[in-house]
């Protein structure tokens, strides 16, 4: 028994540090291609001295996605260390993901990312640094069951179709008689519009109220939208009782 398991101590012993962090991401392969986790937009501190922005060094504005297990990394002998493990990421925009980062922060997302790096100066403020190509939010399709925010989804993904009077259905009728709620006038300005409604996500901050993020393009005006939405029941039923367009549009 003993020689037995000298023999495998020996042999673990003789395994290649590649087979020892077996798990870790291989940057030298291009990893990772994607990844998903909570995005949220900081302000790291840059020159002089990258620590602390309050004291004089310079702002650094930036995404961090933080993933829901630790990862590690392989592949660059320099800079990459396979002993640590982190659960947080520096993701940069290129000029195609920008406002779509804007406007998903603070939610579950996927990144599709190029030129995955370890970090190597002041400016990687994370362990990984990596540019995303594309991103798709990746909300939980069950978190909205059973409450008010079913409707307010269903008045923007109604208004995703330009079909106001369906649109229209979801708010507390006399908000629709006439005006900008009115069947006319959401099928007239969200049946025309040059890049359709996308709703991101619908997000309870009250019983009764809810964040909502969406994008449209009208002419060249391209909306990253939120806005808050109270919502109303009426016979057991939830109805749309106000819009308030936080950004604008």
């Amino acid at each position: 028994m003993h020689k037995r398991l000298s023999i495998f101590v020996l042999i673990g012993g003789l395994l290649p540090p590649v087979l020892a962090h077996a798990d870790c991401i291989d940057l030298g392969k291009g990893e990772p291609s994607s990844l998903s986790g909570i995005l949220t937009h900081h302000i790291f501190a840059g020159p002089p001295n990258f620590e602390d922005v309050q004291k004089g060094d310079t702002p650094e504005p930036g995404y961090v996605l933080t993933l829901d297990k630790d990862i590690c990394l392989t592949g660059d002998a320099d800079f990459a260390d396979p002993k640590l493990r982190f659960d947080e990421v520096q993701l940069v925009p290129t000029e195609e993901t920008g406002e779509d980062m804007r406007t998903l922060r603070d939610s579950r997302v996927r990144v599709f990312l190029k030129n995955p790096m370890p970090a190597m100066t002041g400016h990687h403020h994370r362990p990984l640094v990596a540019w995303v190509t594309a991103i798709e939010p990746q909300g939980d399709p069950t978190k909205n069951y059973g409450t008010a925010a079913t409707t307010v989804e269903a008045f923007y993904k109604a208004l995703e179709t330009g079909d106001g009077m369906l649109a229209a259905r979801f708010i507390i009728p006399e908000k629709t008689e006439k005006g900008l709620l009115s069947p006319g006038a959401l099928s007239r300005f969200y049946g025309n519009l040059d890049e359709p409604l996308k709703l991101h996500d619908v997000h309870a901050i009250a019983e009764d109220k809810f964040l909502v993020r969406y994008r449209f393009r009208d002419g060249e005006r391209v909306c990253d939208g939120r806005a808050t939405v109270t919502t109303t029941r009426r016979d057991g039923r939830a109805f749309i009782k106000s819009i308030r367009a936080d950004s604008g549009c």
